[in-house]
């Protein structure tokens, strides 16, 4: 725990918060960029979740899994009305540590699909580009070589990594907030706050139901 980090303290995700258990929290983002996005959060300090430990019965990335599989069902149900499992139209990414704003591991979740890759490629042609093959991947490749990646999906459901990419901050957030057509929302900080509040209301208030 480092009492310095906004993601240790419960208290300041305060209204925020959607669900929890003894590992995880899930919470809806500030700077919404559209409603439903939402973040599955480690209650350990850890820098992203490719440090997770590698994945075996009771692990946290088997935690991990199991709750971001719980989100993606809500988000797929209440926002795209969608009962197939397989993929689930939802958009996944991580900085992992690259672009992070807050020194803590968190997973964004989003209800749309968009495919992220052709940008990032195009962004960082020098970088080396990944597929993972099964949902414990990355916590495998990472133990072997702890650099900084971006970790995202796309519609196929599969998994992708660039490793060591020279991104700014909020990179993933920017590209998709341009992508989905509200490049003003990109940086959380400067979202129109009014807006941002009434669509983080709505996130919590749907998706709390799922997690009763």
């Amino acid at each position: 725990m480092d009492n310095n980090c906004v993601f240790c303290d419960r208290t300041k995700l305060g209204e925020r918060l959607i669900a929890e258990n003894n590992g995880w929290y899930v919470a809806a983002t500030l700077g919404q960029i559209i409603g439903g996005y939402a973040l599955v959060i480690p209650k350990a300090h850890i820098s992203c979740l490719g440090a997770l430990t590698s994945y075996r019965p009771g692990s946290e990335t088997e935690a991990m899994l199991n709750i971001t599989g719980e989100v993606c069902r809500a988000l797929s149900l209440e926002y795209q009305h969608s009962t197939s499992a397989t993929p689930y139209p939802v958009t996944v990414f991580e900085h992992g540590i690259v672009g992070q704003t807050i020194r803590h591991a968190h997973l964004h979740l989003l209800p749309t699909v968009i495919d992220l890759t052709p940008r990032i490629r195009a962004d960082f042609p020098e970088s080396e580009f990944e597929e993972l093959r099964y949902a414990a991947h990355l916590q495998e490749l990472y133990s072997k070589r702890p650099k900084p990646y971006l970790f995202w999906t796309v519609p196929s459901g599969k998994s992708m990594v660039c490793w060591n990419p020279p991104a700014p901050p909020q990179y993933l957030r920017l590209i998709m907030a341009e992508l989905l057509g509200y490049p003003e929302r990109g940086d959380w900080r400067n979202m129109e706050p009014e807006l941002d509040k009434q669509l983080r209301q709505e996130t919590v208030d749907r998706l709390k139901p799922f997690f009763a």
